[in-house]
């Protein structure tokens, strides 16, 4: 019987399959295509200055398309929360006055076609800047007080313009006393955007003043008197460097630190002690310093090496390590330089006086680990050019070289082999002010006309101040400067900034 039912059934089904008809229609429209062209992947601009000038071409694929369109813009890094995308335009040509402040944002343009309510996203990014962002800074004096020049360069590495006077046109004020040292980092702590966050801020030294500034505008966040959390009764700075994952400044030979892998607000502790017994002490203003290691200082009291930590309160002591040369610890020197010669490995260079017997000079090669020291020492001459030095620029990561200046004569001298040889003799009438090495070579190919590496001698003559930047081969000068720098004063620093940098671009050093 059930044999029976299931052949009724199927029966049923292929008759009801058999008077079924299809009148379906299969023929399908191909989806449509919105093509948006016109718009660059990246775009830099400079904010209150630059627009953004744009005209895309769009087109459909559907004959009857007709479009609205819309421009945006939001900022990217936003942590905590989702970003907010600002309408900037509503129609297909954009013609903006760029306002954001400098970082990086994404512009957004929307073409959405009505009659089939297809819609087109495309996106670029937008590098905002602003004049101070990219350019070579000069920090002079005039023997009393400090100021900054800005030197611009919109297109390549070689100055275009120059604008005299940035910090006190900014800020009102200059800076007392004689200029010293730039210290750049982008991990300072500041709420100049509203948000307590890291900002990227030049600190500015002179021998009896400091101060730092929001590199995006120029604008003060602290004076020396607002750095710390205790306002210090001699304003007297030696030296702003980082290390071991903090911010030291030395003030009056004390030092005083900021974690920066924690929240902070900006300000430098109390000074750190000497030891338990609080045994006083003054740092030289030279140091070794590298963001990922232990910071060196000397102390010229004792003329021992101490270090640091960010968190501590109390100065680390600091040993020989195995096969030094000389003791870190109550040598009886004087620390006539210091600087950073390579990063990795962690290595420094410094010339020593003997405080019994003056004429006695040591160049040593110094290596760290941890809190211990290594010092391999080579004894000057008499005759040894170095015995006179004035001024100092080591060169970092490149050449085993030591550059000097002894009256209007640079040389420079061979760290492997103790070789010395003139470089350049300035005019006469000019004295030597600074010397220093820098170096930039970044990761993004919109950047190379920026790259460069040159040594940077900065003289002075009537008042007035000239830098020459000098490309080297194996260590020795070209015969004339690539380019000059004049302006009014005497030189104490020079440093060149660009958007991409960091806080390890430069090696903290004199």
């Amino acid at each position: 019987m059930k044999l029976i039912y299931q052949s009724l059934a199927a029966c049923c089904m292929l008759l009801i399959s058999s008077c079924y008809k299809d009148h379906g229609n299969y023929t399908y429209d191909a989806p449509e295509e919105i093509t948006i062209t016109g718009i660059a992947g990246s775009y830099d601009k400079v904010s209150l200055v630059d627009r953004l000038t744009i005209d895309p071409q769009v087109s459909s694929s559907d004959p009857k398309a007709e479009f609205t369109y819309w421009w945006g813009i939001y900022e990217t890094n936003v942590q905590g929360s989702a970003p907010k995308v600002d309408t900037i335009g509503r129609t297909k040509a954009l013609d903006y006055l760029v306002t954001q402040p400098a970082k990086g944002w994404v512009l957004v343009f929307g073409a959405k076609n009505m009659h089939t309510g297809l819609s087109r996203i495309v996106t670029a990014g937008v590098n905002v800047i602003t004049q101070f962002t990219r350019g070579w800074y000069v920090m002079k004096d005039d023997g009393g007080h400090t100021d900054v020049d800005l030197f611009l360069t919109p297109s390549g590495i070689a100055p275009a313009s120059k604008v005299e006077n940035v910090f006190s046109m900014v800020n009102n004020r200059k800076l007392d006393g004689e200029a010293r040292l730039f210290g750049f980092y982008t991990n300072y702590k500041s709420n100049v955007t509203g948000t307590l966050a890291n900002t990227r801020s030049l600190f500015i030294l002179s021998d009896k003043d400091a101060s730092v500034v929001n590199i995006n505008t120029f604008k003060e966040i602290h004076g020396l008197s607002g750095l710390f959390y205790e306002t210090p009764s001699v304003k007297k700075p030696g030296s702003i460097s980082e290390a071991s994952q903090a911010n030291y400044f030395v003030n009056n030979g004390h030092l005083h630190s900021i974690y920066s892998m924690s929240a902070n607000v900006g300000l430098f502790g109390g000074k750190q002690l000497r030891d338990d017994n609080n045994s006083p002490y003054s740092l030289s203003k030279y140091f070794l310093a590298y963001s990922f290691w232990n910071p060196f200082f000397f102390d010229e009291l004792s003329s021992s090496f101490v270090s640091a930590t960010g968190t501590g309160s109390v100065l680390s002591a600091v040993s020989d390590d195995s096969g030094t040369e000389m003791p870190a610890n109550r040598n009886n020197k004087e620390l006539l330089f210091m600087g950073v010669k390579s990063t990795n490995p962690y290595t420094g260079v410094a010339l020593f006086r003997d405080k019994t017997d003056p004429a006695l000079k040591i160049l040593s090669i110094i290596t760290p680990s941890n809190f211990t020291l290594k010092m391999e020492n080579d004894t000057l001459a008499p005759t040894d050019k170095l015995g006179a030095a004035e001024r100092f620029g080591l060169i970092v990561a490149d050449e085993n070289i030591l550059y000097f200046s002894a009256g209007g004569e640079v040389w420079s001298r061979n760290l492997s082999n103790g070789a010395e040889q003139l470089q350049f003799t300035v005019p006469a009438g000019e004295k030597i002010t600074f010397i220093r090495h820098r170096k930039y070579s970044g990761s993004t190919t919109a950047e190379q006309p920026f790259y460069y590496n040159y040594m940077l001698i900065g003289t002075t003559a009537n008042g007035n101040y000239k830098v020459r930047a000098f490309s080297k081969t194996s260590g020795n000068l070209a015969a004339s400067p690539v380019f000059t720098m004049e302006g009014k004063g005497s030189v104490g620093d020079v440093i060149y900034i660009a958007p991409p940098m960091s806080n390890t671009t430069y090696p903290n050093s004199y």
